[in-house]
């Protein structure tokens, strides 16, 4: 009798304990599209402070890039981030990516640094030419 307590509560135990992991395993449905860099440029954080560059609030060690991909008729402008000054040689004007966009963020696949990035969404506009007027 013991021994079956024992053993339930072990099996009870271990599957809670693997149910938080399930939880936070977080997929992106959808399909990704063909999409084309179409900008790229560093993103500089707007300061208002004017006086004595010693006395100025300490800045991010951060660089962020703003990285324009068109995909059908809209241009996306995602934030890509990082700790150094590196922006992956996908993000060049001209060059295809596979694109996912998933309410407010844009996952870019990497190839060449073989994963996916996640980049925020800062800006979304419609592209107004005659190919897009041609889809309605």
């Amino acid at each position: 009798m013991k021994r079956g307590l024992i053993v339930a509560e072990i099996v009870l135990l271990s599957g809670l304990g693997s149910m938080p992991a399930q939880a936070g395993c977080k997929t992106t449905k959808g399909t990704y599209q063909q999409g084309t860099v179409v900008s790229v440029k560093r993103h500089q954080p707007e300061t208002y402070y004017y006086g004595s560059p010693t006395d100025a609030p300490l800045q991010a060690n951060e660089y962020d890039y703003d990285v324009g991909v068109r995909v059908d008729c809209s241009v996306y402008v995602g934030r890509y981030k990082s700790a150094i000054p590196y922006i992956p040689s996908s993000f060049v004007p001209n060059h295809p990516v596979d694109v996912l966009q998933h309410k407010q963020i844009l996952y870019v696949r990497m190839p060449e640094i073989g994963r996916k990035v996640k980049m925020g969404i800062v800006g979304h506009k419609r592209v107004k030419d005659d190919s897009c007027r041609l889809k309605g």
